[in-house]
């Protein structure tokens, strides 16, 4: 009998971050009104760190707070709430949406819509920046799909989207 190669762990097609600049807005207010914890953050006028001894310090002229999105954890709690007998195909469309960048981006701009729109629409007012970043694995996606209504949506909202291909 002959040996199977074992294969090399697949990695993760992509990853969505959402980021924002503010010219003043406290990142501990952001989290909670996102419902996102901030994997990196830091609030106007904080000191920066010195990378050098031989300067001053310095403070942040801007807030800045990103997040890493998890799109597989959200249909459930916006659409099978209440519905355990549809555990089977929120598990399956979690899978799917793991998958598909075209179903994680349609996901990702409901649920911006639904719960967040209003903020959003306040950081542009108040000279804020949205982005989200989309990290690519070349060797995992090799197309996706954006329809235009997902297109429309983050054109409302004010959010770019920024496209960065991983090495692996």
């Amino acid at each position: 009998m002959e040996a199977r190669k074992l294969s090399k762990s697949q990695p993760p097609p992509f990853e969505l971050s959402l980021r924002i600049r503010h010219p003043s807005m406290d990142p501990a207010d952001m989290s909670r009104d996102f419902g996102f914890e901030a994997t990196h953050s830091f609030r106007a006028g904080e000191p920066r760190q010195s990378r050098s001894y031989v300067t001053s310090a310095s403070v942040y002229g801007e807030s800045y707070w990103l997040a890493t999105l998890d799109p597989t954890t959200w249909p459930a709690a916006t659409w099978l709430s209440g519905f355990t007998s549809l555990q089977l195909a929120h598990k399956e469309l979690g899978k799917s949406v793991t998958r598909s960048l075209g179903w994680a981006l349609s996901l990702t701009a409901t649920r911006l819509l639904r719960a967040n729109a209003a903020l959003l629409q306040r950081i542009r007012i108040d000279g804020g920046q949205v982005s989200l970043l989309v990290a690519l694995s070349p060797i995992a996606v090799d197309s996706f799909s954006l329809t235009p209504e997902v297109s429309r949506i983050f054109s409302e909202l004010g959010i770019t989207i920024e496209f960065e291909m991983t090495s692996d």
